[in-house]
């Protein structure tokens, strides 16, 4: 009896042992806590990719952490949040990535920590994205190939229209004529050459004498066109002299209009003085009429030349 009694006590240990381990590998696994401080991390992405709670994190390829929670709100991005053992690694421009775990499944979440400036968990998101995966690869093979037979038929229907348009129809014998044609073009050219050739070259060596002759005539006239050219310069420079000569009568004539403001020139006081103004006109009245009364009557002159107060003796 004694026996049996601790061999089922031996038997219960272990199995007790054993559920101890079973439950503290699968608590490794999954990231659970038995007590401590957790760093919840958030991330934002545009789909959850097929990531489950339990699921690990990962930092430059090494586990820090379990996803805790998924948060899909209609309409909005998928919220993820996640607790990592090293928060104070990441920095502001941080992203998270949901990858594949193993090839046959599984999934994670692999944070880059970025490098510029200081990430704070309480305040900051994490940017997520989803690249896809081999199961994203097949759903998108899955929809192409219900195409891919039309794709197929379409394009073996434009190669045999093709085939067509070469074999049977007229655009190979035009082909064959327009090259034809081009041979014989370049053989008549040919030809043209051969019975002009001695032409062509008298032209070409007339050609070249005619540049050099016309060489020649540039230097021989560069001279007088120097000269040409000094004649103009000394014609502008008086012709600048000109122009500051008729500045200058401008400027009198102007200071000359402009007197009457200053109230002292003839113009002013030809102009505006009543009185000088009256009396020119009463000159060139009595002149008209000296003039008139000449004209009319004529001039008696009783002219003496010496004038003496002293009587005659």
């Amino acid at each position: 009896m004694q026996s049996e009694a601790n061999t089922d006590l031996k038997v219960g240990i272990t199995v007790l042992v054993g559920l101890a381990l079973l439950l503290f590998g699968i608590g490794w696994a999954k990231g659970w806590h038995l007590g401590g401080v957790e760093h919840l991390l958030h991330a934002k992405f545009p789909t959850a990719g097929g990531i489950e709670a339990g699921d690990p994190v990962y930092i430059r390829g090494i586990k820090h952490g379990t996803v805790t929670t998924i948060n899909s709100p209609p309409g909005r991005d998928v919220d993820i949040t996640m607790d990592i053992d090293q928060p104070e690694t990441l920095h502001k421009n941080a992203t998270a990535s949901i990858m594949m775990l193993e090839l046959m499944g599984g999934k994670k979440v692999e944070i880059d920590e970025g490098n510029i400036g200081s990430f704070d968990p309480a305040k900051d998101t994490l940017q997520g994205y989803f690249t896809g995966d081999i199961s994203s690869l097949v759903a998108l093979l899955s929809s192409l190939s219900g195409t891919l037979p039309s794709i197929t038929h379409n394009l073996d229907t434009l190669l045999a229209d093709i085939s067509n348009f070469f074999d049977h129809g007229k655009f190979k014998d035009k082909t064959y004529a327009l090259v034809d044609d081009a041979g014989k073009t370049i053989t008549e050219f040919r030809d043209v050459l051969a019975e002009n050739r001695a032409t062509l070259k008298r032209t070409l060596e007339q050609a070249d004498n005619l540049s050099r002759e016309l060489t020649t005539t540039v230097v021989s006239l560069r001279p007088g066109a120097q000269a040409i050219v000094d004649s103009m310069r000394v014609f502008l420079r008086g012709a600048g002299r000109t122009l500051a000569g008729a500045d200058s009568l401008l400027g009198s004539l102007n200071e000359m209009m402009g007197g009457p403001k200053s109230k002292q020139s003839l113009l002013y006081r030809l102009t505006s003085d009543p009185e000088l103004a009256q009396r020119f006109d009463s000159l060139l009245i009595n002149g008209h009429k000296l003039i008139e009364q000449i004209r009319l009557q004529g001039v008696d002159a009783n002219i003496r030349f010496f004038n003496s107060t002293k009587p005659v003796k």
